[in-house]
């Protein structure tokens, strides 16, 4: 008797841990906004405006102070500097599309690839 009423107990458990584990997935697969959505915008435009301006003043440092051989920088700090304006350049707008995109504040889906990054050799002069 005290084995079956172990099992029985033990099968109770098992039922309601299943249950529990399906209610909660059912439950997390609501769609709900963590965010106030102006909030979230406001943020990402100053995210977004920090980024474009940091490339901006990053870019006229490389111009002036970066060296190139042939068409590659000749130093690594350059080379990351170029890269990362590059990098803003081609991808902010599409990042901040997406961003709002997800959140569903924009019903209209960017690409799904994000543009291509042009190389670093770009920025240097006689770069591709």
């Amino acid at each position: 008797m005290k084995r079956q009423g172990k099992m029985a107990i033990a099968h109770r458990m098992r039922t309601i841990l299943i249950l529990g584990i399906l209610s909660a997935t059912v439950a997390g697969c609501t769609r709900y906004v963590v965010r106030d959505t102006e909030v979230y915008q406001a943020e990402l435009n100053q995210y977004d405006a920090w980024a474009t301006k940091q490339a901006s003043l990053l870019k006229g440092f490389v111009t002036d102070t970066c060296l190139c051989a042939g068409d590659e920088f000749t130093t690594a700090e350059c080379r990351e500097a170029a890269d990362f304006i590059l990098t803003v350049e081609a991808r902010a707008p599409w990042h901040k599309a997406m961003s709002l995109f997800l959140a569903g504040i924009n019903d209209e889906r960017p690409h799904q690839d994000p543009p291509k990054i042009p190389a670093s050799s770009t920025l240097c002069p006689g770069g591709m």
